[in-house]
């Protein structure tokens, strides 16, 4: 298990270096009630910290005013119930720049390494209330705007 997890880590790892040349800000979102989700969330986000290429935070909550801080590329919520994680992104993944698709590939990854079955990964493309809920986070400021051009 901590070889397939080194080995998404370094896929990361690379995808994100090429993705923007920085370190990839992702925001977790954990309104989880139970322990052992938020050891999941915490050894999710130390394997993220750990490939050097990601800055993570972490919040009990989505904020409700305007981000004055720096925006996320991504922003992975654990909703309080459900099957689901929500992967907030830009845009639906087929229309993220390049290498950006294999960023976010690589987080989808990592989820299910952390979570097995227990949790499914949904993004924009997915969902049309993970569409509706990032743009109204880029509205808010929280959520990076990405163009393609």
């Amino acid at each position: 298990m901590r070889r397939r997890m080194a080995c998404v880590m370094v896929t990361l790892a690379l995808a994100g270096l090429f993705a923007v040349g920085q370190q990839v800000r992702v925001l977790i979102v954990d309104e989880t009630t139970t322990i052992e989700e938020s050891l999941r969330i915490q050894a999710l986000a130390r394997g993220l910290r750990a490939s050097g290429v990601f800055t993570v935070k972490a919040m009990l909550a989505l904020p409700t005013e305007p981000w004055t801080d720096e925006p996320f590329l991504f922003v992975l919520l654990f909703p309080v119930q459900g099957p689901y994680v929500w992967l907030l992104s830009p845009g639906p993944v087929q229309h993220l720049p390049d290498p950006l698709p294999a960023v976010y590939t690589g987080l989808v990854d990592a989820v299910s390494q952390a979570f097995g079955a227990a949790r499914q990964v949904r993004g924009s493309a997915d969902d049309l209330y993970v569409f509706l809920l990032s743009l109204h986070l880029q509205r808010l400021g929280l959520l990076v705007g990405v163009s393609a051009g």
